[in-house]
């Protein structure tokens, strides 16, 4: 099955703007111009399509001073600190009977196809 992806969501710029042009600039290919653009019309989703690509995109916007959401692409629930669990609802993307975004199945899950 293939993993429906994660997206970061910037909701903030925060008042280190100049920084987080230059972080975004980092994870993007964009321009000054264009990151200011960007930011200026926040929120503003970057996708994704691993879980750890997009949380180190995150990392490097909130180090800069953004404030920033990670979500499954598939059932739009928010990403947890690492190390914690989404509830255990299954995701909206056909098939999955867990949300990736939770991680590894956790071992009380026994699904049969």
């Amino acid at each position: 099955m293939e993993d429906p992806g994660f997206e970061a969501t910037v909701l903030r710029v925060g008042e280190r703007r100049i920084d987080v042009y230059r972080a975004l600039r980092m994870i993007e290919p964009v321009s000054l111009w264009q990151a200011e653009c960007l930011l200026d019309a926040v929120p503003l989703v970057l996708q994704g399509y691993g879980l750890e690509d997009v949380r180190t995109r995150a990392d490097r916007l909130r180090a800069a001073g953004a404030e920033v959401t990670v979500s499954c692409r598939a059932c739009g629930r928010s990403v947890p600190e690492e190390g914690a669990w989404i509830d255990a609802a299954p995701c909206a993307e056909a098939g999955w009977p867990y949300c990736p975004a939770s991680g590894d199945q956790p071992p009380s899950m026994v699904w049969y196809p």
